[in-house]
Formats: C-alpha cells, sequence, structure tokens
C-alpha cells in the first residue's frame, strides 16, 4: 500500500491510509467490538460519539510529516550481494514450452462442495512426510518430501501410493471428505517396488494440507504459432525472474536504510497511545515515511522511489 502516494493532495486521507495499515498489520492489541477502546478493559464497547471523535483524533495524530534524517544511499553506497539474476535460458524457456503443450487440463476450484472432497474431484494440496513410530527417526521430517500446491486427481484407479492418498483425502470422521483448508495425518506404507528404494517397502506418516478442491476441466489448446507461444512464455519467465530479483534488492534496501536512516515516530503515535504497535508494525511505519522523505528530497513520485534506490545501489548478482 502506497500511503505516500496521496500525501500531497490528501494529507486527512492518507492519515487514514496509515492508521488503516498499522490496524491491518496487527499492531493494535485491545480493541472493542465497535471501535478501539481507550479504556484498559479491553472488550470496552465505545458510544458512536467517541468513535467518531477518536477517528478524527487519531487522523489528525498522523497528519503532517515526520521527523526523518536520511542516510547516505545514492552513487553504491548500499551495496546489495548475491541477487538472482533476471536471465531466463532458453533451456528453461524450451521445457516450459513442452510442460504447456503436454498439459490436456486445468484446475477449476469449486467454491463450495458441501460434503468435502470426494471421488472426482482434484484438489491442491500441501504435504509433508515424517517417519513413522518404529523408526529411530520416528517424527522427524523427511527431506524431498514438503511440497507446497501438488494437483492430485481423486480418483479410485490412482496408482500406489497416491491411492492411500485419495482414501484418506475423501474420507473423514465426521463424514464426507476433507474440506478446504482442512489437515490430516496419516500413514502411507510404500509398495515393495516403489520406484524409490529410500520409500520402498516402508511406512511412512504424512500431513496433509488440502488447500482447494475443484475439477479438472479440458484445456483449450492453444492453436498459435509456436514461436508465438514460446516468445510469450519467455516474457511471462523473464518478468516473473525480474520480480524475484527487484523483491531480493528491496529488501536489503529497506534493512539498510532502516539502519542508516532517524526517524521519529512517537509524534505520530502519542494521539493514538490506545494502540499498541509491533516491532514489526513500526518498522512498516518508518519505512514508509523514509520512502516519502526519499521522494521530497529527490522530487520524485512516491511510486518512483523504490526503482530510484536500485538505480542507485550496488547491485552485485549471484554468479
Amino acid at each position: 500500500l502506497h500511503l505516500g502516494a496521496m500525501a500531497s493532495s490528501a494529507r486527512p486521507v492518507r492519515g487514514l491510509l496509515l492508521l488503516a495499515a498499522a490496524l491491518c498489520a496487527g499492531v493494535v492489541q485491545r480493541f472493542s467490538l465497535g471501535w478501539i477502546s481507550a479504556s484498559p478493559q479491553a472488550w470496552q464497547l465505545v458510544p458512536r460519539s467517541r468513535r467518531v471523535a477518536r477517528a478524527a483524533s487519531a487522523v489528525a495524530g498522523f497528519e503532517g510529516k515526520a521527523s526523518v534524517v536520511l542516510g547516505p544511499y545514492r552513487d553504491g553506497s548500499i551495496v546489495v550481494e548475491g541477487v538472482p539474476k533476471a536471465d531466463v535460458d532458453d533451456k528453461v524457456i524450451d521445457a516450459a514450452l513442452k510442460k504447456k503443450k503436454a498439459k490436456k487440463t486445468e484446475f477449476v476450484r469449486i467454491n463450495f462442495t458441501g460434503s468435502g472432497a470426494k471421488i472426482g474431484h482434484t484438489v491442491l494440496i500441501d504435504m509433508e512426510a515424517k517417519r513413522a513410530a518404529g523408526h529411530p527417526e520416528q517424527g522427524m521430517p523427511i527431506p524431498g518430501t514438503k511440497m507446497k500446491g501438488f494437483q492430485l486427481e481423486l480418483k479410485e484407479d490412482q496408482d500406489e501410493p497416491w491411492k492411500q492418498f485419495v482414501q484418506a483425502i475423501t474420507s473423514s470422521s465426521k463424514g464426507g471428505g476433507m474440506g478446504q483448508m482442512e489437515q490430516k495425518t496419516f500413514a502411507v506404507a510404500f509398495p515393495q517396488d516403489y520406484r524409490k528404494k529410500d520409500f520402498a517397502g516402508t511406512t511412512v506418516d504424512f500431513t496433509v494440507l488440502v488447500r482447494e478442491i475443484g475439477e479438472s476441466r479440458p484445456l483449450e489448446p492453444d492453436t498459435r504459432p509456436e514461436d508465438e507461444q514460446r516468445e510469450e512464455i519467455a516474457a511471462e519467465l523473464r518478468a516473473r525472474a525480474q520480480k524475484v530479483s527487484s523483491e531480493a534488492v528491496d529488501a536489503k534496501l529497506r534493512e539498510v536504510m532502516l539502519d542508516r536512516c532517524q526517524v521519529d515516530t512517537e509524534a505520530k503515535t502519542k494521539s493514538v497511545s490506545w494502540a499498541k504497535f509491533g516491532v514489526e508494525s513500526e518498522k512498516a511505519m518508518k519505512w514508509n515515511f523514509i520512502l516519502e522523505e526519499v521522494a521530497r528530497v529527490e522530487g520524485i513520485d512516491f511510486a518512483q522511489v523504490l526503482p530510484f534506490l536500485r538505480s542507485q545501489a550496488d547491485v552485485r548478482y549471484a554468479s
């Protein structure tokens, strides 16, 4: 949320946004059924007239500029090392194109399933295996088994060991199958001839979280020329790689600037003393004030601050 974008034209609105951001970040520990309570009693309902007055007071407290003393940030004074390159190898693009052409179905989420997951559905699951009872490392996570967003088709003729997953997911102690965001731990016995020797003939405990329940529906084939499809995939992969690279730089910029810059937030928070600000929430507030000050000093829009800071940093990419 770019809270500073409205600073010049809508200062009261900006104050509300700063307060809202703080509330959404979970910084307010005491709150009532109607509005934040100034009373030590955490769940006291506050009359509407007082709620309105307190809201106005909160906005007033967040208006104006914070006291910010910027540390050095220009001409390579901030060094960011080990940044992943935004390059995408041709082999990666070719592999992504091949995967796209092989895909015949798409996952479509079902918002309400009534009795939960059942045969015929497809689920997106997170899972991780641990050593089962009787093993010397009982309860220890098994490397390489943690997965997020794995797509599993719930059908009766699934191969082992996936058939056991299907049985566990489509049954529940409450009747019906597992629901969305429901988690379960169950034992899975691997067959003797399982292709991975470390698992063949063993039993492990899998913890599975059903993130989404949906259906696998036929996917319309892409009839465009292959070159056009490849270029589209390449652009998507490059954009994704650039995003990861930029986020790595931004995280380091935030860390260094919070350490180098002096930000006085006391004047901003004293009028809302009924709110308890956590460490991370206060950092988020300071970071926004720092970005606003850089925008003011450099004479640029708030949205241009991070790109500007990236351009000034000494970014060293991982080999």
